[in-house]
């Protein structure tokens, strides 16, 4: 049987908790559901400064050596669920340092978890199963003296009888430390979330420019009737990290836009779903006409060029698809942006953009992207319909180049014809800094059958000038799990630059730092991706075959685009 097992001030009623993700004080990403392959898993509810913390801690800490010498097949994980008043990540590292836990600490800034859960005081504990996500036993660690040790042995014998898979009889106990300080609940009662003037305003910003009439999400966020059927979906998608998409760790780096909910935003959607999402009014935001958006948000491109048009069957699986346009540019053009005018919205996934020596020899659909003679200059994905460089900056476009294409598409339940334009604008004035490409990739990869957290490495030849780090564009298929990139320096000094902790193959996104980022002379830059090629990978084909690197979506990549500007 598999087991998640969580200490904590937890209670809910009917013993589900539902599923949910987290990162630890490290950025790693944890889902429970993920864990489903595993016999066990346990956490503890703490915060720093706190005796009963502590103390549960180190409970916890003994029980999880306990089981190692008892049987090294025993496959459960430990976990800590910070509760504490200041969730900051550098913080919650130094109070994990300073108590020596190894254990890793997820960090509930929204408070989500801990009110679904329904806690209420540090040193509670919870045993959960990561497949169907029910509470299997619920009791407490951290007391002192004889009631701290029948804490732990009742803990114990609640594990053996889930690990043999019998019910659970053992004895709860009541926690004894202090209660959790709800901020954000205490701020939304005071205040009663409004849908007219919180939520509506939320979705649209956040939501409500993918989820639209015939477009790529599964429905169309246009009225509070629609948001409140799918409001338990929603609730599900938060939680677990996958909504909004393509989230990057916001603790890393300095970008425009981490695609994360903040957490009071958080705090307050999850609130009102779990108030029945009223509407409370008759007037209705999302039920209002949206403007019409002008089909090139820049203006008049200065050279519109079509994208082959792509005939699609009604349901299937569309692999990758490579083509290509030409140019005939009369001259060198500088590059300064790219914008998207989608043909089928409802079908377009993603389209890469490379510059093809137009001269290169064509003998498979392979070579229109060969990086010897392809160069990445952009990417689309929903929601993103214009790609503009940093001011001060533009790509050379030469004349003896053509344009090749790597697009992916969903079916939609119909067959469609997908008839998608670039529209490339152009500056006459020779720019401070040109656009540049690093494409970190690892062709030799090769990720053993079943394998849960296999990583893959490479590294970047060494920069022989300043440059600017401007974005970064990690790129793999459906066994990728997470993905970082670290900055070498000349002295040695390494420095984390992105932490893509959740990677979702079906949201490639571009991630914009606010301002470039100075990378002297003598950086290489390192790529790690780490792959679940197992059954709990909800997006793994098949998790009983080794995989290698390949462009269709069955294989696996490892490309890592980073978009730098070099100083002219």
């Amino acid at each position: 049987m598999a087991v998640l097992v969580l200490a904590g001030m937890l209670w809910i009623d009917a013993h589900a908790s539902g599923d949910f993700a987290l990162l630890d004080q490290h950025g790693q990403f944890h889902q429970l559901s993920r864990y489903a392959e595993h016999d066990a898993v346990v956490m503890l509810v703490m915060a720093d400064n706190d005796d009963t913390s502590m103390r549960a801690a180190s409970a916890l800490r003994q029980i999880q050596q306990q089981l190692k010498q008892q049987s090294s097949d025993v496959r459960v994980l430990f976990f800590l669920l910070y509760a504490g008043t200041d969730p900051d990540r550098m913080a919650v590292q130094s109070m994990a340092a300073a108590q020596n836990v190894d254990i890793p600490v997820l960090i509930d800034e929204a408070q989500i978890v801990l009110t679904t859960l329904s806690a209420r005081h540090l040193g509670e504990v919870f045993v959960f199963d990561p497949g169907s996500q029910d509470v299997l036993y619920r009791s407490a660690l951290g007391a002192t003296g004889n009631i701290g040790e029948e804490q732990a042995e009742h803990l114990q014998n609640a594990l053996r009888e889930i690990l043999v898979g019998d019910s659970v009889t053992a004895d709860t106990m009541v926690a004894s430390g202090a209660e959790i300080d709800y901020h954000f609940r205490r701020q939304l009662q005071a205040q009663p979330v409004s849908y007219q003037h919180d939520i509506a305003p939320l979705l649209q910003r956040r939501c409500a420019h993918c989820h639209v009439e015939q477009g790529l999400a599964p429905w169309a966020m246009n009225r509070h009737l629609m948001v409140l059927g799918w409001s338990p979906m929603m609730r599900e998608v938060v939680m677990t990290r996958r909504m909004p998409p393509g989230q990057i760790d916001g603790a890393i780096g300095d970008w425009q836009q981490t695609h994360e909910l903040p957490p009071e935003e958080l705090a307050m959607l999850i609130h009102w779903i779990d108030q029945g999402a009223p509407q409370g009014g008759d007037i209705d935001p999302l039920a209002e006409p949206v403007p019409e958006q002008d089909i090139w948000p820049l203006g008049e491109p200065d050279l519109i060029v079509e994208v082959p048009a792509q005939a699609l069957p009604a349901t299937g699986v569309v692999d990758f698809l490579l083509e290509s346009a030409d140019l005939s540019l009369p001259e060198d053009k500088w590059l300064r942006a790219v914008a998207y005018d989608v043909g089928d919205k409802s079908v377009l996934h993603s389209l890469m953009i490379y510059a093809r020596d137009a001269a290169a020899p064509i003998e498979a659909d392979a070579d229109l992207i060969d990086p010897v003679v392809s160069e990445y200059v952009s990417i689309f994905v929903p929601g993103e319909r214009v790609d503009a460089f940093p001011d001060g900056s533009a790509y050379l476009l030469e004349t003896n180049r053509n344009l090749a294409f790597k697009i992916r598409y969903l079916t939609s339940g119909r067959e469609t014809v997908d008839r998608t334009r670039i529209g490339l604008y152009f500056q006459d004035q020779a720019p401070g800094m040109t656009v540049d490409s690093i494409v970190i990739a690892n062709q030799a990869i090769n990720i053993p059958a079943g394998a849960a957290e296999h990583r893959e490495m490479a590294q970047s030849k060494t920069l022989d000038a300043d440059v600017y780090l401007s974005s970064f564009s990690p790129h793999a298929h459906g066994r990728a799990k997470s993905m970082q990139m670290t900055a070498i320096y000349p002295d040695g000094e390494r420095e984390l630059i992105a932490n893509v902790a959740n990677y979702n193959f079906n949201w490639q996104l571009t991630y914009r730092l606010q301002q470039p980022m100075l990378l002297p002379a003598g950086t290489r830059l390192e790529a790690e991706t780490v792959y679940d090629n197992s059954l709990a990978n909800p997006l793994n084909a098949d998790p009983d075959v080794s995989v290698q690197w390949g462009l269709s979506d069955q294989d696996e990549m490892f490309n890592h685009y980073v978009r730098i500007l070099r100083p002219r």
